[in-house]
């Protein structure tokens, strides 16, 4: 067995992990020191179950690198389910697509599969919408795509392309004012002098590899966790629906303006201006129904049972409502906890991997929702290693590297400069202008339009 261990880990290049608390691994190194110790075994058929939804997208290419070289180096058989197809589709030999209940399967080559399905990656969105075929699996067959419709579909002169503003909020009122914010567990520093403001209405981004202090960070603006130095101070203005009960932890500049410094505000203060719903939707389900853990919130907060019928239905959870919540699937649980925070109305929402769990539908549904949401006026902090999602909802990108603010600004300018955190649009066409579906589209409809200019491709 021993001899065995060795090979895998020489087979899975982890050798240098051999000595290392898995407590100190990142989430992709994890993953593939769970995969060993099933090779160790000698298995003929591998499966998994999304083995990358809680990766960032440096740690799922290094365990989708892993598989396929188990697949091509050892003949071994590999079964995953994913949503995220975008990750896994080029390495695929076949897909077996289960559109629900009562529905054929399909179970073809990639290409055949995804020509027939409406729910498909960005890439392959957009090919079918213009016509590719065969449809690119890759970001390097689409761009051949692109260059052979350079002066025909699409014209391509670059100085024509008009990119959007810089996004730059207008609202100067600051929510959560996080000044020189230091934090460590058991001595590992996990947050390391961060300093930064968020305004009221703006929709943030964390975004880094895993490790890299997102979730930190967040627990810190919610007040579960108190800084070892530093503050993060919350502030609520206008009306709120409901007063805080101590005011001896609040500040008041005017009569409806609350500030709130979480190092000694009481939890329950807190989070009556800020809802926070964990990567674990678990933590906040323990009741008998979906309904029942809506209105166990809204009792918590002085706030009478009911009206929550039409979070449910946003949601897409009213055939749900009188389920009990854990036997839903990750996803559906994901959005029962969303709405149990929700339905006590906080003016600042903090989400941390809100897509996790969720397929191409109802993470558009979601997509949908959170729009909406800010469109209210709703202030939005989102920790995600999903690239769509921020191309499509964030005004504002905030990476984490080690702790640190590495870069802070405007999402168009943060995802086009990024090798990694990149939607595939963007890494596509390489313009800042062009980070979604809808952006390629919106330029593609008119052949008079500028794109970009042949000669830089």
């Amino acid at each position: 067995m021993r001899k065995r261990v060795e090979e895998v880990l020489d087979q899975l290049n982890i050798a240098h992990l051999r000595r290392r608390s898995v407590s100190t691994l990142s989430g992709g190194e994890r993953q593939r020191v769970a995969i060993a110790a099933v090779m160790t075994l000698q298995p003929r058929v591998l499966v998994l179950d999304e083995p990358t939804s809680q990766l960032d997208p440096q740690g799922a290419e290094e365990v989708l690198d892993t598989l396929v070289k188990l697949n091509q180096d050892l003949g071994l058989t590999v079964i995953l389910s994913e949503h995220r197809l975008e990750r896994v589709v080029q390495y695929a030999d076949r897909i077996l697509y289960l559109p629900g209940p009562g529905q054929t399967p399909l179970l073809d080559e990639p290409r055949a599969v995804l020509q027939q399905i409406d729910l498909t990656p960005p890439l392959i969105t957009l090919a079918k919408a213009l016509g590719w075929s065969p449809l690119p699996l890759t970001i390097k067959e689409g761009r051949r795509f692109v260059r052979q419709v350079v002066g025909s579909r699409l014209q391509v002169v670059g100085s024509g392309l008009q990119v959007a503003p810089i996004y730059q909020s207008t609202n100067l009122s600051t929510t959560i004012s996080v000044q020189s914010l230091a934090f460590s567990y058991n001595g590992h520093p996990a947050l390391r002098d961060i300093s930064l403001e968020v305004h009221q209405g703006e929709f943030v981004a964390l975004m880094g590899r895993n490790g890299s202090g997102k979730t930190t960070l967040l627990k810190q603006m919610v007040g579960l966790l108190k800084p070892d130095r530093g503050r993060v101070q919350i502030t609520q203005y206008g009306n709120t629906q409901h007063a805080i009960r101590n005011t001896q932890h609040a500040t008041r500049n005017t009569q409806s303006t609350i500030h709130l410094d979480t190092r000694q505000a009481p939890l329950d203060e807190i989070i009556r201006i800020v809802g926070y719903v964990p990567q674990n939707p678990n933590a906040l389900l323990f009741n008998d129904t979906v309904r029942q853990e809506l209105d166990f919130t809204r009792r918590g907060h002085g706030l009478p049972s009911g009206g929550g019928d039409a979070l449910l239905d946003a949601l897409g959870l009213t055939p749900h409502a009188d389920r009990y919540p854990r036997d839903l699937s990750v996803g559906e649980r994901q959005r029962v906890a969303l709405a149990a925070i929700l339905v006590a109305e906080p003016s600042i929402l903090l989400l941390d991997e809100p897509t996790r769990g969720l397929d191409y539908q109802q993470k558009e549904a979601l997509i949908a929702f959170l729009q909406g949401e800010k469109a209210r006026g709703r202030t939005i902090v989102m920790a995600t290693h999903d690239v769509e999602l921020v191309a499509q909802c964030a005004d504002r990108v905030i990476m984490l590297g080690d702790g640190q603010v590495v870069v802070d600004g405007p999402v168009r300018r943060v995802m086009s400069e990024s090798l990694v955190f990149a939607s595939q649009i963007n890494k596509l066409f390489r313009h800042p202008a062009l980070l979604t579906v809808e952006d390629a589209l919106a330029l593609h409809s008119d052949r008079d339009r500028a794109i970009m200019d042949s000669r830089k491709w």
